[in-house]
């Protein structure tokens, strides 16, 4: 099966084999050609816990229940489903991976000053830890764009995205994209 930009009938051939069914050589194939786009999703939804090796299987079932469910007639609309069926994927991993982290309100514990002092005390951390990520740190900073800065500025105080939209006066999305490009360069500090 070959998902090329021919145009013609080959297109339509492709897309017909696809919802039949391919042997695994096929799939093995369609899945290195849509490779980039798991992989970046992999890096713009952090789901805590989830390796690529994980998250590699995980788009390997999804994009054969999109090849048995795909019922349109171009490899744009093909990529533009199994782009969205992985993003809904990578939601529903991260939401059942916080379902599991809430606490019941009665295991919650008031904190007393001893515990809040334990906290509050840097000395509990190695200096190499310390050290490195303050490197880090400084490293992003001088990766990131003035928007970038800014934008981790108003998220460091405690804003949410909307919080920070309107306080830096543009849109959600904006903010947004800004966290995702400064998480991208972090997470490729952190790689070095």
């Amino acid at each position: 099966m070959r998902l090329d930009h021919e145009k013609g009938n080959d297109k339509e051939k492709t897309l017909q084999v696809e919802r039949q069914g391919v042997d695994e050589q096929e799939f093995v194939e369609l899945f290195r050609r849509y490779y980039p786009l798991v992989r970046k999703l992999w890096q713009q939804f952090f789901v805590p816990e989830l390796e690529l090796a994980d998250w590699e299987q995980e788009s390997r079932m999804v994009m054969i229940k999109v090849m048995r469910s795909y019922r349109g007639t171009t490899t744009g609309q093909f990529s533009g489903f199994l782009k969205q069926s992985l993003i809904n994927r990578i939601l529903d991993l991260y939401r059942a991976r916080q379902a599991n982290k809430r606490i019941p309100a009665g295991l919650v514990a008031p904190m007393t000053d001893d515990y809040n002092e334990t906290l509050c005390d840097y000395r509990s951390c190695r200096p190499e830890e310390v050290t490195f990520c303050q490197y880090s740190v400084q490293e992003l900073l001088e990766e990131c764009s003035s928007f970038e800065r800014e934008v981790l500025i108003c998220v460091h105080q405690g804003y949410s995205t909307t919080e920070a939209a309107s306080q830096l006066g543009c849109s959600k999305r904006k903010v947004q994209s800004a966290l995702s490009r400064a998480r991208t360069k972090l997470l490729h500090i952190l790689a070095q």
